[in-house]
């Protein structure tokens, strides 16, 4: 079954992009298996080259690579500081595609993995302005971002007791996009198995 991973840029207890996340893996969980990296999994100093051959480290990053490695798409949430990507996930990318240069047992994990990027805030942007940010950062590191994103602003005008209530226009602008989205992952990983059964 395609697995998914979703990721979130943010390290707020109440965010509302890993909530956003929640919402989309919510509509993903019949279909695939869901690997969600909470944010305090992540225990990653600042990313310094001098400190990347340590083994403590590398015995982190390397746990994070596996499940990057073993997705067959990711789902990135993140908001923007100040228009710009969050550094918590630039860091967790800086750190996790540096490892094949550490150690050669390791290859690029998000190598051809489809990506679809989304963003909420609580402004007119809704994290519209970093997403170009993020998606040249997932497309030089060698994923497949998608064209489209999922961007909601006044995302605290859209949450409930019961969770994300959007409304039909943008309900149904998301679930396109996450079927495209689910197209492709559905297609990498069929791809993976038959590579795999040929090897």
């Amino acid at each position: 079954m395609t697995k998914i991973l979703l990721l979130s840029g943010s390290q707020r207890a109440e965010s509302f992009n890993s909530k956003l996340l929640g919402h989309l893996g919510q509509g993903l969980i019949e279909r695939c298996v869901i690997d969600t990296l909470e944010p305090q999994q992540v225990k990653l100093p600042i990313f310094d080259q001098d400190e990347e051959g340590s083994p403590a480290l590398v015995a982190q990053v390397a746990l994070l690579h596996e499940r990057f490695r073993s997705c067959d798409g990711m789902v990135v949430a993140s908001p923007e500081y100040n228009g710009q990507i969050t550094p918590f996930l630039k860091n967790i990318i800086d750190w996790v595609s540096r490892l094949a240069y550490v150690d050669n047992r390791f290859h690029n994990p998000f190598l051809d993995h489809p990506v679809l990027l989304c963003s909420a805030s609580t402004g007119w942007s809704g994290g519209a302005v970093a997403i170009p940010q993020v998606r040249s950062l997932f497309a030089y590191v060698g994923g497949l971002t998608l064209g489209d994103a999922v961007c909601l602003p006044y995302a605290q005008n859209a949450w409930t007791e019961f969770g994300y209530m959007f409304d039909p226009a943008f309900e149904a602008q998301t679930a396109a996009t996450v079927e495209r989205f689910m197209t492709l992952s559905d297609a990498f990983s069929k791809s993976r198995t038959l590579l795999a059964v040929a090897q």
